[in-house]
């Protein structure tokens, strides 16, 4: 097409601002603002299921896996799985390490690893890391730093997602970026917008067939 189109808008109700979506099937999406998660159907506009989560989280906060079933970080920073029943819960990842707080989460649709995105700050400092963990929530791989320079390479991941050749894309909003690594954590490049380092505010995330990376 020479212009976009719009293909449906859909009106959710229950969610004041969209922040996160999710998608389970074509016609089934999860949708949260800062304290509520919605499961919509998108054909007949009926609300599904919903979930008080209460983070008060501006981020990418829930994912799907493979199996449709919901992924989100919960008000105590826990990781949480929500079975397709919709009443049986499992804690994947029990929040035990009070220095650091869960951001983000993303289900590898290759692998079924999950990409947390890590934050930690005081007034002065704020500084963040990818800790990737396999489906039943084991700790596999850190991402903390440029492997090459060993610069910090996240300052505060806002939402992540993964390419089709396994890169871990970040958008984090402080370090004004788009921050790539490959799958074993070796830094791939920042995107700090056209012209280079001219600054981004990025925040939702996704790729594409194609390998593209789109930025909101």
């Amino acid at each position: 097409l020479s212009s976009p189109v719009v293909q449906k808008s859909l009106s959710v109700t229950g969610v004041e601002h969209c922040y996160h979506i999710s998608c389970v099937t074509p016609d089934r999406v999860w949708v949260s603002d800062e304290n509520n998660l919605i499961l919509t159907d998108t054909a007949t506009v009926k609300q599904l299921h919903s979930l008080e989560h209460s983070s008060n989280s501006w981020t990418g906060m829930h994912t799907v896996n493979c199996e449709g079933e919901l992924i989100y970080i919960d008000k105590e920073h826990n990781i949480i799985k929500l079975c397709n029943d919709k009443k049986t819960t499992t804690t994947l990842i029990k929040h035990t390490d009070t220095t650091w707080e869960p951001r983000c989460v993303h289900c590898s649709s290759f692998s079924g690893d999950l990409l947390v995105g890590m934050w930690r700050g005081d007034t002065d400092t704020f500084s963040g890391q990818v800790m990737r963990y396999n489906n039943t929530g084991k700790h596999k791989q850190t991402i903390p730093h440029d492997n090459n320079t060993h610069h910090t390479l996240y300052n505060y991941p806002w939402y992540i997602t993964e390419n089709n050749n396994g890169d871990v894309v970040v958008s984090d909003l402080l370090r004004a970026a788009v921050v790539v690594t490959s799958s074993e954590g070796v830094h791939r490049f920042s995107y700090t917008g056209p012209p280079s380092g001219s600054g981004l505010a990025p925040r939702g995330i996704c790729t594409d067939v194609m390998s593209h990376i789109l930025v909101s």
